[in-house]
């Protein structure tokens, strides 16, 4: 039998088992490129949702916060006389009576007692001196609250006591002018504008 005859039925093919073809490679990064795309949509819609659980479950949180103040001290958190309509934000006026720093502690201040109404998880930095999804606490132990989209939460409190708040202007669920809460709280969502009402958070 010839030399490169039985070569050839006694040995593989080497250049076969080299490695893949151009086209397979082709067909192997076209699949894996269709995988990403279909699992994309998925992934961000799941970061989508857990964002929104986390906005709403510190909503609530920041709601039973308020609640328990005015349980301890018999008043809201607020510094003279305001509309009911004036909405408050989670900065530092707001936390750091609830957070019981050291200056609401002082004279004067609206948490002598030093309780610390609200605690949670830290703040992740954010750009031009934005925060999310948390406290970002100060040396004095006041601080401000942040939802996940780099943004302070609403807050509305029923000032004049008679157990109702006015709706918000942007609410157009319901044609009542106000709602049998004491306390609403609620985040602009990921749009930034209340007025977007399908991704605003709410505790109503």
């Amino acid at each position: 039998m010839p030399p490169n005859m039985r070569n050839s039925l006694g040995k593989p093919n080497q250049n076969r088992l080299a490695g893949f073809t151009l086209l397979e490679l082709l067909v192997v990064i076209a699949i894996i490129g269709i995988l990403a795309g279909l699992m994309y949509p998925a992934a961000t819609g799941v970061m989508r949702r857990a964002e929104s659980t986390r906005a709403s479950n510190t909503a609530y949180n920041l709601k039973a916060a308020i609640s328990s103040y005015f349980t301890e001290y018999r008043k809201y958190p607020v510094i003279g006389d305001r509309e009911e309509t004036e909405e408050l934000r989670s900065d530092e006026e707001l936390m750091d009576v609830l957070l019981g720093s050291d200056k609401e502690a002082e004279d004067g201040g609206l948490n002598p007692r030093r309780i610390a109404f609200y605690s949670g998880k830290q703040a992740k930095r954010g750009d031009e001196g934005k925060y999310k999804s948390g406290i970002n606490m100060d040396d004095s132990g006041g601080g401000t609250l942040w939802d996940p989209w780099f943004d302070y939460y609403y807050i509305r409190m029923d000032l004049d006591y008679n157990n109702r708040v006015e709706t918000p202007d942007w609410d157009t669920r319901t044609d009542s002018q106000y709602l049998p809460e004491s306390i609403l709280i609620w985040s602009s969502g990921k749009s930034g504008d209340q007025e977007v009402q399908s991704d605003n958070i709410r505790t109503w």
